[in-house]
């Protein structure tokens, strides 16, 4: 909300230490008109009327589309359709903006695609999950477009179904058989969402679409931002968490929701008495995986400390690459693959340092003898031809991958 909760992410004064002290704070009037009784309290205190709190999420949204100048009018945008609150809030704020009969309402041509990947769930539950996904999206006035996950992701056939989808409870396997036995759940779990990310550009191409939307939200961004730099991937983190996702040169991926929290979300569909799709969620040990734990790292000090996601999220929009470090882009991923330099990175100091820790001593040669030893291993183990071809992360996954 740009003229109602630019604010509002700043730490608040009354967390919830200070609140359990002094007892719950009662709010009179809205803080935006000053009239209203509040029906909504964000981050401890910033209250708001049910116009103003609609408003405002409705006036971010289009500005946050609007500062980027990116999309044209009449431009075909894909919309990737998610289970959950944030996709049904997409739907909604898009169909207000299309609805509006002012210069301001939004000239895009939206396409609802829904990518079929709930392998937890029994094939009935899938077919009706199906059947909710696209009733949600026809009672926006959007026509469906179902793609198999496992399917275009074997290079089979890409089928885009408006109403159907052939399922079967062999997808996950067929798909789990891509990867090596010995990989470890952090790896499959960044492999899985390459392989998504793809699939979402291949079917944009084919709808001829130039823009893709994703639901992510601002507790995402901040996740991802950190499990980038957990995996070696601080090189692309401003494709993975800023606004414009600009690896491939024909389809952009955009990020409209990443200033929202679940919150403001959830607030947004209970007031338009919007009804998301559920489903039931896969039972997840958040201690294995980078990416699991990352999540439940920033939701506890979200949780706690209001402003945590938001300051990462910002410092995150900071971050830049020096371009001139580049060589040339990674064949799996499609993110950056730095030029070497003379100075050792991060990720060669620590390759160095293992190979001088598992050296055993021999005192028979000088230090000298020693170091060259040394150092010709370590040119020969870092040296790999694949090296120029492969980000340092995807160089670790491209060896899991069957």
């Amino acid at each position: 909300m740009c003229s109602v909760g630019d604010d509002f992410e700043t730490e608040s004064k009354e967390s919830p230490k200070f609140m359990l002290k002094r007892g719950p704070v009662q709010f009179d009037k809205c803080n935006k008109c000053k009239d209203q009784k509040p029906v909504i309290l964000l981050r401890y205190e910033d209250a708001y009327c049910k116009d103003c709190f609609l408003m405002g999420s409705n006036h971010k949204f289009k500005a946050l589309l609007g500062k980027s100048k990116l999309i044209r009018p009449n431009d075909r945008v894909l919309i990737s359709y998610e289970v959950g609150q944030p996709s049904s809030a997409l739907l909604h704020l898009l169909r207000n903006g299309l609805d509006l009969d002012s210069p301001k309402r939004l000239r895009i041509e939206p396409v609802i695609v829904f990518l079929e990947d709930q392998y937890h769930l029994t094939v009935k539950e899938r077919q009706d999950m199906i059947d909710k996904v696209v009733n949600d999206i026809l009672t926006m006035k959007f026509k469906p477009h179902l793609i198999s996950f496992a399917c275009s992701l074997l290079n089979e056939e890409m089928v885009i179904s408006d109403r159907n989808l052939t399922i079967s409870e062999d997808d996950w396997e067929t798909v789990d058989k891509i990867f090596a036995k010995q990989i470890t759940n952090s790896n499959k779990h960044e492999a899985l969402n390459i392989f998504r990310r793809d699939v979402l550009i291949a079917v944009a191409k084919k709808l001829q679409c130039k823009f893709i939307f994703t639901p992510e939200l601002s507790v995402e961004i901040a996740s991802s931002l950190l499990t980038n730099m957990s995996l070696g991937r601080g090189s692309q983190v401003p494709d993975d968490t800023g606004f414009c996702d600009s690896r491939d040169k024909d389809v952009k991926i955009l990020r409209p929701l990443r200033t929202f929290d679940m919150k403001e979300i959830a607030f947004y569909n209970i007031l338009h008495g919007l009804a998301p799709v559920s489903i039931k969620q896969p039972v997840v040990n958040p201690y294995s995986s980078i990416q699991t734990l990352m999540k439940q790292f920033i939701t506890g000090l979200q949780r706690d400390y209001p402003a945590t996601v938001a300051t990462v999220v910002r410092t995150g929009d900071k971050l830049a690459l020096d371009k001139t470090k580049v060589s040339g882009k990674c064949k799996l991923c499609q993110g950056v693959v730095l030029r070497k330099t003379e100075e050792l990175t991060s990720e060669e100091s620590i390759s160095f340092s293992k190979i001088v820790s598992n050296e055993l001593p021999d005192h028979k040669i000088s230090s000298e003898e020693r170091y060259v030893k040394v150092k010709e291993k370590f040119d020969n183990n870092y040296g790999d031809e694949k090296s120029d071809e492969y980000c340092f992360s995807c160089s670790k996954l491209y060896g899991c991958l069957l």
